[in-house]
């Protein structure tokens, strides 16, 4: 199967993701600076995730240049990736609204968990179908996104400001690319 039409249709739910975040965003209550400011935690959960899809967006790309196949599982375990991230938008305006709240803020982390852990799936399918599995191992980035996205879905709720700096930083980290072998 051709690549193309996975990569074109990923394109267009990321980009969907991303408009309806951004319509999600609503006008200041007032016309004074303070009413703009008092939408601080929604405009700052409209940054951080903002930033994740695009993150993944870059790294989907980089994922995709070289396969050279692509089967059913891949496409499945893709579409499951992207319906992971169709909550990003869910999860975005519930902790803009309720930013310490346990609840939103577990959903929130859980859903990045979920993005994380279905790209990691994604990428063990795409070598072993490719012929480069026994190249597949997770990384110490790999690992420490998993383990700070499982804490912070577990304990984002009881100290959501650690838990946001945090997964803001390692988020932040996956702005550079690993780089291949041999490149």
């Amino acid at each position: 199967m051709e690549k193309n039409r996975l990569e074109a249709f990923s394109d267009g739910v990321l980009a969907i993701i991303i408009t309806i975040m951004v319509l999600e965003l609503k006008q200041p209550a007032g016309d004074k600076l303070s009413d703009f400011f008092d939408l601080a935690p929604t405009l700052l959960a409209y940054l951080l995730s903002f930033v994740f899809v695009a993150i993944y967006w870059v790294n989907h790309h980089i994922i995709f240049h070289d396969v050279k196949r692509v089967n059913y599982p891949i496409l499945w375990c893709n579409i499951a990736w992207m319906f992971v991230m169709s909550f990003i938008p869910f999860t975005t305006a519930w902790i803009g609204s309720h930013p310490t709240a346990f609840a939103p803020v577990s959903l929130y982390f859980f859903d990045m968990l979920l993005a994380c852990l279905t790209i990691h799936l994604l990428i063990y399918l795409i070598a072993r179908e490719n012929g480069t599995a026994k190249d597949f191992n997770l990384g110490p980035r790999n690992i420490i996104s998993i383990i700070t996205y499982t804490l912070a879905a577990c304990l984002g709720g009881f100290c959501p400001i650690a838990a946001y700096i945090i997964v803001a930083a390692v988020s932040a980290w996956w702005i550079f690319p690993e780089r291949k072998k041999g490149k």
